[in-house]
């Protein structure tokens, strides 16, 4: 007969398939969707062989899920890269990841052949890599709120920060402590349980979620502008316009006290009717465009590329060169190069 814990797995299994499925099959963009649906399959795997007897009752589904359920963290860290919009690590870095689970996954199917000494060895080296992807999760997700300006994405940092990534750190914790031994009954019930609820608020977050949340793309403004959200506008591409922008570590709350309004106003505009996903992106649009300017200017020809990023509020030349190409396909100083060389045939 199944006991509690068994019915509230198997429940929560179905429940993160679930949501596996919404997100494979929702609008949007491809790398969030899938990255989302890979997370809740290796919660599902998890799931699955955290019970010695779900883990047995199909000998050839073992393997597999094992491999996912290894990769939790990985796949949260994969997660909340697409969905919050970061960049993305060297491809080495990825290739040498995807080469240590692996070898780590290799030593869970083959155990029986193995020394014990490998298995401890595996047991301790995945779960310390594993906190270590977690935290990065954690310093990734802090690190670009005050940067985004979609207020639903802003609450999904929270609840990655608070609940998610926090409580996958403890779970690593306590199987380091009880070292590859199950953890007592009362433990392993709770743990289904917290995570059964943690699903549920997932679930009922992702039925709310409309396409803005994996849009890369910048969405269509609004048309309609009320008065007061129309001052605000003025007000703001004003400041602007006078180049306010080139303020070294410009802030949304810093341009909100200049402004004197409340900061969650300011982000509905620059997001709902100016149509910008992030705060960093509306500050480069203005000094992509000001920096192409005296690219371009022979009379600028000779001042340095890291006088113009710093001119233009960049605190480092990298920040402003990774901007300038990513909104141009080329580096400052390749469109000088371009750009100043017809200027220089037209004077000869």
């Amino acid at each position: 007969m199944p006991t509690l814990e068994l019915a509230i797995r198997l429940v929560v299994i179905g429940q993160v398939m679930l949501i596996a499925a919404v997100f494979l099959f929702s609008a949007g963009e491809r790398v969030a969707r899938f990255s989302g649906a890979l997370f809740m399959l290796s919660v599902a795997a998890y799931l699955y062989t955290s019970d010695p007897g779900l883990l047995g009752s199909v000998a050839l589904l073992a393997p597999f899920a094992l491999l996912f359920a290894l990769i939790v963290p990985y796949c949260l860290w994969l997660f909340a890269r697409a969905i919050f919009e970061a960049p993305w690590p060297r491809a080495a870095l990825m290739y040498a990841c995807g080469l240590l689970i692996a070898g780590v996954w290799g030593i869970y199917v083959f155990e029986q052949a193995l020394d014990s000494i490998w298995m401890q060895t595996a047991l301790v080296v995945t779960r310390v890599l594993a906190l270590i992807v977690v935290a990065h999760v954690l310093w990734l997700t802090l690190r670009g709120r005050p940067d985004d300006l979609i207020e639903r994405r802003r609450a999904m940092r929270l609840f990655f920060v608070g609940i998610i990534s926090l409580y996958i750190a403890a779970v690593l914790v306590v199987e380091l402590a009880y070292g590859g031994v199950l953890p007592p009954g009362w433990l392993q019930l709770s743990n289904v349980i917290i995570i059964a609820i943690m699903t549920l608020g997932l679930a009922m977050l992702m039925l709310r979620i409309n396409h803005e949340f994996f849009e890369l793309q910048a969405g269509a403004p609004e048309s309609k502008l009320g008065a007061a959200e129309t001052v605000l506008r003025d007000k703001l591409l004003g400041l602007m316009d006078d180049g306010f922008f080139r303020e070294t570590g410009l802030t949304m709350p810093a341009l909100a006290g200049k402004l004197r309004y409340p900061e969650h106003q300011l982000r509905r505009l620059i997001n709902g009717h100016l149509g910008y996903r992030n705060f960093s992106a509306f500050l480069n649009n203005y000094r992509i465009a000001e920096a192409q300017q005296q690219l371009a200017d022979p009379e600028c020809a000779r001042m340095p590329v890291l006088t113009i990023a710093l001119d233009l509020g960049y605190a480092s030349l990298g920040p402003f060169n990774r901007a300038f190409k990513d909104a141009t396909g080329m580096t400052p100083t390749e469109y000088r190069r371009d750009n100043l060389r017809p200027a220089v045939a037209d004077s000869e």
